[in-house]
């Protein structure tokens, strides 16, 4: 699909140097601004708390959800295969694979700085 956007100059220029990544860009911004939207953090914020608080990578690669945070996933997961999965259901999806994303590129960064002390 070929698209025309007008966007002010500054943000073009930002955008210049990227321009081979752009469809990764605006997948991953609007996973984003999704996952904003979303209600219920309900077993997130433990994640993100882990996160924040600069972790070993050793405590970034032992992450695993809560098994209340597993249940809602696997709950939404079995809707979604009943049934078309409500707006609200549909939002926190998006947020649970956003924040997934971000626990992947941790554990991923994690696992690099443990190959560079060793």
């Amino acid at each position: 699909m070929q698209l025309t956007l007008h966007i002010p100059d500054d943000l073009a220029a930002e955008l210049r140097p990227r321009d081979g990544r752009l469809p990764r860009i605006l997948r991953l911004g609007l996973r984003a601004r999704d996952a904003q939207g979303a209600t219920g953090f309900a077993g997130l914020a433990d994640v993100l708390e882990l996160l924040a608080s600069l972790p070993t990578p050793e405590q970034i690669l032992a992450l695993r959800p809560s098994q209340a945070l597993q249940d809602q996933i696997d709950h939404l997961l079995e809707q979604s295969r009943e049934r078309v999965l409500s707006d609200e259901d549909q939002q926190q999806w998006h947020h649970y694979q956003y924040i997934e994303h971000l626990v992947r590129k941790s554990k991923i960064r994690a696992a690099q700085r443990l190959q560079q002390a060793s």
